[in-house]
């Protein structure tokens, strides 16, 4: 098990250094080659003059070979700014101001901030929705999914399966106005958006506020996890070792839940935690919809400003947390099935 944990780390560490040279190289010499856009004009802000631009220019490091930049990135990213970094960025300033104005994913162009800690302020809101959509989806979705394959055809498959093609046609703002103008407006049950930070004395308001969006979110995952439990569910009870049990006497409880979910249900183990990883780089649509200033829309506002570390640090950070996301997947996975580790 530790030498398959050691490969699946080892093999995340070449993921990420590829996406980190791909992010690079798209936000880097193919972004200034395809659009003529300079990062040093756009950070020294309205009407620079030729000296200014090339003052930045070197501030930035944008002067050096494109080889020693990359190289500077990922020495940024694995072990923070250099000190000669800090002194181009943030001369005469105490560390702790250095930290809020430089980061390792480097530096606002719009906001004159560190990436890491916009992206902080951020991963609040979006971790909170993508935790409650997740629970929301995942309890209604295996239930479902499990009672329409042991009665198929039934009125309740029917009705389930009708619903899930609803679901998964319409997008998902579609969904999010509709319910903040019953929910909202009308009957005035849930708050028009925003976000209130968690409370252990009063966790209440947190989640009032993202019920509403999380079940939105949640609505299109539930019913892509509802065929794949379902379809999972009715392969698994046509295998032999199902009718094995069967002919042994074990009751249909156990045949269901103790043979037949426990293989049916490793697909979504994977899934589930690539979605998971996916939806915590922002779910842009639903937080745009109710106004949640998750990383979804910071990401919208970089690109709209022409933000360069802004995107790319925010691509990259979900980018990484994929990564993470299907490592700790394969993990799982191996724990759950040991014949994933001796493959």
């Amino acid at each position: 098990m530790l030498r398959y944990t050691i490969r699946r780390l080892l093999w995340g560490a070449l993921v990420i250094l590829g996406v980190s040279l791909s992010v690079f190289v798209l936000f880097g010499p193919v972004l200034r080659a395809r659009s003529d856009l300079s990062p040093a004009r756009l950070y020294a802000g309205k009407n620079p003059s030729a000296a200014e631009i090339v003052q930045v220019e070197k501030n930035l490091g944008l002067d050096k070979p494109v080889m020693q930049q990359y190289g500077d990135m990922m020495y940024r990213l694995v072990l923070g700014p250099s000190d000669a970094e800090k002194k181009r960025l943030c001369p005469n300033a105490s560390e702790d101001r250095c930290r809020e104005l430089v980061g390792r994913l480097g530096r606002s162009y719009a906001k004159q901030r560190s990436v890491d800690l916009l992206i902080w302020d951020r991963i609040g809101a979006t971790a909170s929705l993508t935790m409650v959509a997740g629970v929301i989806w995942m309890s209604v979705s295996i239930p479902v999914g499990i009672i329409s394959a042991i009665r198929p055809r039934s009125w309740f498959d029917r009705t389930t399966v009708t619903g899930v093609l609803v679901a998964q046609s319409l997008p998902v703002y579609y969904f999010g106005l509709l319910a903040l103008y019953f929910f909202t407006y009308k009957l005035h049950l849930f708050p028009q958006g925003g976000y209130v930070k968690f409370s252990f004395s009063n966790p209440w308001p947190w989640l009032w506020h993202l019920i509403l969006p999380a079940t939105t979110l949640s609505l299109t995952f539930m019913a892509l996890y509802v065929r794949i439990v379902r379809g999972g569910m009715m392969d698994a009870m046509g295998e032999d070792y199902v009718r094995t049990a069967r002919a042994k006497g074990a009751s249909e409880r156990r045949t269901v839940f103790r043979h037949a979910m426990r293989n049916a249900l490793l697909p979504v183990v994977t899934i589930f935690g690539l979605d998971l990883g996916l939806l915590l780089g922002g779910a842009i649509l639903t937080e745009a919809t109710f106004g949640l200033q998750g990383l979804g829309q910071l990401s919208v506002s970089a690109a709209s400003s022409l933000d360069v570390p802004l995107t790319s640090g925010v691509v990259l950070f979900a980018a990484i947390l994929i990564v993470v996301a299907n490592i700790v997947v394969d993990v799982a996975y191996a724990f759950i099935d040991p014949r994933i580790r001796l493959s």
